[in-house]
């Protein structure tokens, strides 16, 4: 006799990946912003060249670092609480896709040997489960997907080809015109060095 999962156990399942989900990224989010994961480098691995430490410890100072730890704490936290509630949880899922593929990326590049099989098969297995709960969903997702990539005619409604060559104007102004903003920020944050600067010319 074939056993097929009802309706109910289908949902009970995918809610038991929800809470997993959420405990485990509510534990690393919080973990990141209290001090429990990265950094905790000894006074002896401070000192220590460079070139003399591993690149899991050289990795894990580095991440102790703002904003850096802040936004990957906060990011984690935020798609762990958006999987507590059911208009929410599937966008709490996409945040978490690139949050885990990123983790796994750079475990597998700076963690030693043991560290990168464990974190390999648990997470890729987290990303198997929420690919479980998305093909759950497919029929919901389906017509958002078709949305995104469906055929669309972006070609630009410009009949004399020759307006084309204010795209040598443009694209530098764009770009220059960035770079402003960041040159007001530094003469605001350092007027003095600036206005200093300004009358060694004169």
């Amino acid at each position: 006799m074939n056993y097929k999962p009802t309706a109910p156990t289908k949902e009970l399942f995918i809610l038991g990946l929800r809470i997993l989900l959420f405990i485990i990224f509510m534990n690393y989010g919080i973990g990141k912003l209290s001090g429990g994961q990265f950094g905790n480098l000894t006074t002896q691995e401070l000192n220590t060249p460079i070139k003399d430490l591993s690149l899991f410890k050289i990795g894990w100072h580095l991440f102790d670092h703002q904003p850096f730890k802040a936004f990957i704490g906060i990011s984690q936290i935020i798609a762990a609480c958006l999987l507590l509630f059911n208009r929410t949880y599937l966008i709490g899922l996409l945040i978490l896709t690139p949050i885990i593929i990123n983790i796994l990326i750079i475990d597998l590049t700076i963690m030693p040997y043991g560290f990168k099989v464990t974190f390999f098969f648990r997470l890729t297995f987290y990303l198997l489960y929420i690919s479980l709960i998305f093909y759950h969903f497919r029929k919901s997702l389906f017509p958002a997907w078709k949305i995104l990539t469906e055929e669309r005619d972006f070609r630009p409604k410009i009949s004399n080809k020759w307006h084309y060559l204010y795209l040598l104007l443009i694209i530098p102004f764009l770009e220059i015109f960035s770079g402003l903003f960041k040159n007001l920020y530094m003469i605001i944050r350092h007027f003095d060095f600036y206005w200093d600067k300004f009358k060694d010319y004169f």
